[in-house]
């Protein structure tokens, strides 16, 4: 059989354009590279439990993957999708398959959780949900055999912000959960986003004196559960000043961060980079991955 080697920087770029024209192509999803990365996404090695309820509302549901192949305390992803909060996409769990996948490979509990968002609720139901539902995964996931004490909390935009406000600010998890976050990955969050631009972030947010409360970076005190920023330097819907303030702040209050800036990579590229066809081309992956292992074993120094 004859072999024919294709280099890694063409092999990227196939890649890469493959990505994007799947994009641009019309599916029964609302949203064709999730269409086209979930199905890609298996799950031969992985137990999936579907549709799970922590709370009494329809969106109040969530899925748990289990690898077979898990580290020795697994360490539990729950991973919050974005949308504006409901203001410009109604996505749901059901077209995160990929990232699930992605995680599960390296061995880790990824829990997806669902959600209500505008316009049925404004900021406090949401933040009502995502708290719901973490304290769910600190109850039960030890019935699935993950570690209660080794929860990451994720997200990507909207979903980055709602992780983010649970990890910075501690008044929404229980005094016994909120010890157990070891650390916060956020994928093309806005943590620091006043003056609001859209209006329909003026209703979500509101009243107008609510809205300093909204925001990730007013809540760093430098105690907090390390923190992974990560951010595509072609993203045009969420600007550079919220992974630079955030950075910012919680090194002058001596917490903990790390970021990574990726060239070539816009908002919806760094999501798709944790899809098959990417996750071995771009650094997305191996940084995230690298992040949690090193805070799921206990380490207490500042990873640089």
């Amino acid at each position: 059989m004859k072999h024919i080697h294709i280099s890694k920087p063409l092999l990227k770029q196939v890649s890469t354009i493959l990505w994007l024209v799947l994009l641009s192509t019309v599916s029964a999803c609302n949203n064709p590279g999730l269409f086209f990365a979930n199905s890609l996404a298996r799950f031969d090695n992985v137990t999936v439990i579907e549709n799970i309820a922590y709370g009494k509302h329809t969106l109040n549901h969530l899925s748990v993957y289990l690898p077979e192949n898990k580290q020795a305390h697994p360490a539990t992803i729950i991973f919050f999708y974005g949308g504006c909060w409901g203001g410009c996409e109604t996505l749901n769990k059901e077209q995160y398959l990929f990232v699930a996948q992605a995680l599960t490979a390296k061995g880790f509990n990824v829990i997806i959780p669902d959600y209500r968002r505008h316009p049925e609720v404004k900021f406090d139901g949401i933040m009502r949900d995502a708290t719901q539902s973490v304290e769910w995964v600190k109850a039960h996931i030890a019935d699935y055999g993950g570690d209660p004490k080794r929860l990451f909390l994720m997200g990507h935009s909207a979903g980055a912000h709602i992780a983010a406000m649970l990890t910075l600010n501690e008044k929404y998890l229980s005094p016994d959960t909120y010890p157990s976050i070891k650390g916060f990955i956020g994928l093309a969050g806005p943590y620091d986003f006043l003056p609001f631009t859209d209006d329909y972030q003026k209703i979500v947010f509101g009243p107008v004196e609510n809205y300093p409360n909204t925001q990730p970076v007013n809540f760093v005190d430098g105690t907090e559960p390390p923190l992974l920023l990560l951010y595509g330097n072609d993203d045009d819907m969420v600007k550079p000043i919220n992974i630079e303030s955030l950075n910012r702040t919680v090194k002058q209050k001596g917490g903990c961060v790390k970021s990574h800036r990726y060239d070539g990579l816009d908002h919806t590229d760094l999501l798709g980079a944790l899809s098959i066809p990417l996750q071995t081309q771009e650094p997305v992956m191996n940084d995230l991955v690298d992040f949690i292992y090193y805070y799921s074993e206990g380490n207490k120094t500042c990873q640089h």
